[in-house]
């Protein structure tokens, strides 16, 4: 009995051990959740070279390599077994969702620990805190904007080269914008770019395109929605959340797509395009413009060999009444509800060796320049990111990086970057890839069939998203 005993006990140390992520040589484990793909070589050098870096300086940790990509059908029953990696990156829409599962844990005293609590970026920081407790490290913020494809506008006689420095200019000589600053100008110039390049070239060119699949097409409506006036979650006057998505804003949005796809005949013809597809259709110069977030600028040009002097970036466009947002999320890290309080330091300590912590020593900044150099052999632009932490340190290490590295004409870029911080707003506070999802159904309609009424479909939907998921809120 007295050996039977013995073995259980030895079986439940050994058991508590693993569970704390503790290996048999009494290292630390931290699996690293967002390791790049096996494929995706160049990446993988890199991140080895972080592991190799960190872990010569801190032996105490093993850092566990783990290719995971955030989706809700992976995620929740991966959380649900406890087998979730101890760092992973999500979208910023998803915390909320993920604390009232209890599947992430509060790392402010931690924060506290290594000085960082008060080095975040305050927009950011104030997305990640719940009930006075911090769930998370934003990775990098982005801002939706308006992508424009300049051989496309060179060929519709848009832009110009007109400061002779071989790079189509998206101000004229008098410095005037040759870029869409209204809703109404993005139509006009969408319309005509789409005619201009039938009639002339014989090419199908659309001058616009609409998402409308994996939850894309509502995310993108939602920030036109804003610019249209509208806001599509609101506060009664008991202070309960009540879905909105019939707001007028939100219907004259949608009538403006149909009157784009419909009367102007400026969309594709395809009904059900996801963000995969701008970049295709960017980069096989199909189409002039599309709405897609600064962090993704990179994708024409990669995967379909688009020249990058020929992107330029710019903000979406005011609605009718002046209103302009930009929709701000991006990639926050968080961190398992099991990791113990040493894996969760480990595991921040391991950012500062990925150069994505505020922190400004020689290796922060050596492992920062190790990112931007393998951006520049692949190929990339490489342009500034929208930082997630303050200081004047901090801010001066990034330009001293940055000066190094971007490699494309800034002035095509600036009046994304200049305006930004003044525009920004942040995604709906609840459910909101469900509300998404919902609303790609309602865009999908208008591009499919021409007498569809927008007030009808933005109705329905609302009642919808009001009863499966805003009436929980408030429970």
């Amino acid at each position: 009995m007295k050996k039977i005993m013995l073995l259980l006990t030895v079986l439940l140390s050994i058991f508590t051990l693993a569970a704390c992520g503790e290996e048999d040589d009494g290292r630390i484990e931290i699996t690293v959740g967002m390791w790049p793909q096996p494929y995706l070589s160049e990446d993988v050098e890199m991140f080895e070279e972080w592991k190799r870096l960190f872990e010569a300086d801190y032996p105490e940790y093993e850092i566990v390599p783990d290719p995971y990509t955030y989706s809700v059908d992976t995620f929740f029953p991966m959380a649900q077994s406890g087998t979730q990696p101890t760092i992973f990156q999500t979208w910023f829409t998803e915390p909320a969702k993920l604390i009232r599962n209890q599947f992430v844990r509060d790392i402010s005293d931690e924060m506290e620990e290594l000085g960082w609590y008060d080095k975040m970026d305050p927009y950011m920081k104030e997305t990640l805190t719940f009930d006075g407790e911090l769930y998370g490290v934003p990775r990098d913020a982005y801002g939706l904007g308006l992508v424009l494809n300049l051989n496309v506008l060179a060929e519709a006689g848009i832009v110009d080269d007109w400061d002779g420095d071989g790079v189509y200019d998206i101000h004229d000589a008098d410095g005037n914008p040759r870029y869409p600053t209204t809703f109404e100008e993005l139509a006009d110039m969408s319309e005509n770019i789409t005619n201009t390049m039938d009639q002339y070239y014989d090419r199908d060119v659309a001058g616009m395109m609409v998402l409308s699949s994996n939850n894309n097409g509502g995310w993108q409506f939602s920030n036109m929605a804003w610019n249209f006036g509208a806001e599509l979650q609101v506060q009664d006057s008991n202070g309960n959340w009540q879905a909105n998505l019939d707001d007028p804003g939100a219907v004259a949005t949608l009538e403006w797509i149909k009157e784009m796809r419909w009367e102007r005949e400026a969309l594709p013809e395809s009904s059900s395009l996801s963000y995969g597809d701008w970049y295709n259709y960017i980069g096989t110069d199909r189409v002039a413009m599309a709405i897609a977030g600064n962090d993704a600028l990179a994708l024409p040009v990669t995967n379909f060999g688009m020249d990058k002097d020929n992107l330029a970036f710019v903000p979406i466009p005011e609605g009718p009444g002046g209103e302009q947002y930009s929709l701000f999320g991006g990639t926050p890290y968080m961190f398992s509800s099991h990791a113990s309080d040493e894996q969760v330091l480990g595991a921040l300590r391991f950012l500062e060796y990925m150069g994505r912590s505020p922190e400004t020593t020689d290796i922060s900044e050596q492992s920062m320049t190790l990112g931007r150099r393998t951006a520049e052999a692949k190929g990339m632009p490489i342009l500034p990111e929208l930082n997630p932490w303050d200081g004047e340190e901090y801010e001066a290490m990034v330009n001293r990086v940055d000066q190094q590295f971007i490699n494309v004409n800034m002035d095509n870029f600036d009046p994304f970057y200049n305006s930004i911080e003044s525009i920004r707003k942040t995604e709906a506070p609840h459910y909101s890839q469900e509300m998404y999802e919902i609303l790609d159904s309602v865009i999908q309609q208008v591009l499919t069939n021409p007498d569809a009424n927008p007030s009808a479909l933005l109705s329905s939907a609302n009642n919808t998203f009001q009863t499966q998921y805003m009436n929980d809120v408030n429970d």
